[in-house]
């Protein structure tokens, strides 16, 4: 009988797993936002975890520059917890989080805001990012294990002047050229990729 109540107890656990996790959580890691769970969290539980007057339905426009809208939410819209999400076409599965708002931290302490310097220091030495003032611009590629399952942009904090020109436009430019730390880049975006 013990047994069968432990299994019971069990399956209940796992059968509802984004309703057992806590809301008010402003962590996020790879596959996971706060109480959103890659895989095991699907667009209908966003009301249901974080109030239905807090989740907004929207049509998003794809970061890959495509054509077409596709569907998705904002979770505290305007806020420092905001969110963007975005769903598959069918509406179905989440396909990725946007973070917006400053109240989310990685463990690491990822977050909007940090600092060019402190993102080296996450990942564990210089990276590459694209030059400023364009779709793309600011888009950071890093291969340390910290920063891996994120897209992350970058803003300059600061104008430069005639310095911006060095790092403007498609080119990939260092975290370590001089000209970032006239314009002391911070991060403006995180996405966390659950994925197709």
């Amino acid at each position: 009988m013990r047994l069968a109540c432990w299994a019971f107890a069990a399956a209940l656990l796992f059968a509802a797993p984004a309703a057992s996790q806590n809301a008010a959580d402003r962590t996020f890691g790879p596959g996971r936002v706060g109480a959103i769970v890659k895989g095991a969290t699907k667009p209908e539980d966003l009301a249901r975890i974080y109030g239905a007057a807090n989740v907004k339905m929207a049509k998003m426009s794809p970061q890959d520059g495509g054509e077409e809208d596709i569907p998705g939410a904002f979770v505290h819209h305007m806020t420092d917890d905001s969110l963007q999400i975005t769903f598959s076409d069918d509406g179905k599965k989440i396909l990725s989080i946007t973070i917006l708002g400053k109240n989310w931290r990685s463990k690491e302490g990822l977050r909007i805001g940090t600092p060019i310097d402190q993102l080296e220091r996450i990942n564990g030495g210089p990276f590459q990012l694209y030059g400023f003032g364009w779709d793309f611009g600011g888009q950071v590629f890093a291969r340390g294990r910290a920063l891996r399952g994120y897209d992350i942009f970058l803003a300059p904090t600061a104008d430069g002047g005639k310095v911006r020109e060095q790092v403007i436009g498609e080119g990939k430019y260092s975290s370590r050229h001089p000209a970032m730390k006239v314009l002391r880049p911070q991060v403006n975006l995180i996405t966390v990729l659950f994925g197709p």
